[in-house]
């Protein structure tokens, strides 16, 4: 199966306990990548620098942690394993321009990695804040 996919987000609900990702992560971007994947009939996973590869239903605590470049090469292999179990064959994923911001290029390697290690196809859409809210 083919899935959107897009980064986790810094902006967090502090809700207590373990709630769906997709509401812990108080990301516009977020909201109309699932969305979008949705209405396609796609799955749609968030890179979780914390979890790896998290459907937006999964249950999480808050936290706080971003991905460091250290971290890439163990967060690779533990994607590649999600993407292999959850049986994806293709990925879209989506981000702000990799330009806007180093803290994005770790998640990038990852995601970007992880396919190349799975050997999925793999392609990046690059979208703007400004696009979301159209």
């Amino acid at each position: 199966m083919n899935a959107f996919c897009t980064y986790c987000s810094a902006l967090k609900s502090m809700a207590p306990g373990n709630i769906p990702a997709i509401k812990r992560y108080q990301s516009l971007r977020i909201r109309k990548v699932c969305q979008a994947a949705t209405e396609l009939g796609l799955e749609f996973y968030i890179l979780s620098g914390e979890f790896g590869l998290i459907s937006p239903h999964q249950p999480i605590p808050f936290y706080d942690h971003l991905l460091r470049p250290e971290e890439v090469l163990v967060m690779v292999e533990r994607v590649a394993k999600q993407l292999h179990e959850y049986g994806v064959a293709g990925l879209v994923y989506f981000t702000q321009p990799l330009t806007s911001s180093r803290e994005l290029l770790p998640y990038y390697e990852v995601i970007k990695s992880a396919c190349l290690r799975a050997a999925l196809p793999f392609f990046v859409v690059e979208v703007t804040n400004e696009a979301m809210t159209a």
